[in-house]
């Protein structure tokens, strides 16, 4: 059976961490490229890893084509864009698919981060054959590859990707958190609701489709941001402690486990810690499945 391959090309949550600290996981922003047997490559998120990738292409003899999938907007997924080699090669061609904010739609949204007050290149100065399409809530054959998306518990409109292909499934959330139990915590003094409390009542979505989105997935890359004790204080910023995180792997009976989105604050001693912790917990509830941290350069082949 032909291989799938998953690299690593940016781990980390927030904001690029360079330096001794994060030497073994690495210190770029999340992107993650999925090649699938003679297909165009899948790239999912363009935080700052895409760079390195883009390096790669560069060296590449024949044109390039490729998928890129966006699971939202915020800088950490998208800062990468602009120094994309690949975007600025006239012979490449480039797909990218995004969710549409309110009144704001996707070719508007990647061309503002690109505003000359903010950044001296434009997407009009990117000379690869670009499209952009706009995804919701939905399933579609990209290339022969079954792509499932669903609405994450994350500030914004945030997807999640489910990619099939001959029954071996790839599924990746990068932002995600435990959706709360109570409505409470959402209102402001006055007693009124908040963004993230209208955010939750249009997704609509609980631990339930979650489970049936990720079940039997042979890898679940999974946001791991905090430890048990960080979410305490950071509920509603859309990111899961490790417990969560294990707890619906287990659920949802996936074969293998990436811990990903690691917190700036994390260095490698932490992370690896983490992971550890991760392990056991999973060996607690008597799953022994494969289970590590995102680490920047590493291949995944199922």
């Amino acid at each position: 059976m032909d291989p799938i391959k998953i690299k690593f090309w940016g781990v980390r949550g927030s904001i690029p961490t360079p330096g001794p600290q994060s030497l073994k996981y690495g210190g770029n922003t999340s992107c993650v490229e999925i090649n699938f047997p003679n297909t165009p490559r899948f790239i999912v998120d363009a935080g700052s890893g895409i760079r390195e990738l883009g390096k790669e292409l560069a060296k590449a003899a024949d044109p390039v084509k490729a998928y890129i999938f966006l699971s939202h907007f915020h800088w950490d997924h998208i800062q990468g864009l602009p120094f994309f080699k690949a975007a600025f090669n006239p012979a490449n061609h480039l797909i990218i698919f995004g969710c549409d904010e309110p009144g704001v739609d996707l070719t508007k949204i990647i061309a503002m981060q690109m505003n000359p007050i903010y950044f001296p290149v434009a997407v009009a100065d990117m000379n690869a054959e670009i499209e952009y399409r706009t995804i919701q809530e939905e399933t579609r054959m990209v290339e022969g590859i079954h792509v499932r998306t669903k609405f994450l518990n994350h500030p914004g409109y945030t997807l999640g990707f489910r990619f099939t292909y001959r029954g071996r499934s790839v599924v990746y959330m990068s932002d995600n958190e435990p959706y709360l139990q109570s409505k409470d915590s959402f209102t402001d003094e006055n007693g009124r609701n908040t963004l993230e409390d209208l955010f939750e009542n249009f997704v609509d979505d609980k631990e339930e489709q979650l489970i049936d989105f990720i079940a039997g997935a042979d890898v679940l890359i999974h946001d791991t941001q905090y430890f048990p004790e960080e979410y305490q204080n950071r509920k509603s910023w859309g990111h899961s402690p490790y417990t969560f995180t294990v707890d619906i792997a287990v659920k949802g009976r996936v074969k293998q486990l990436i811990l990903f989105h690691h917190d700036p604050d994390h260095d490698d001693d932490t992370v690896d810690r983490m992971a550890v912790l991760s392990q056991n917990r999973l060996r607690k509830h008597n799953y022994l499945i494969p289970c590590k941290a995102a680490q920047e350069g590493d291949v995944i082949i199922i």
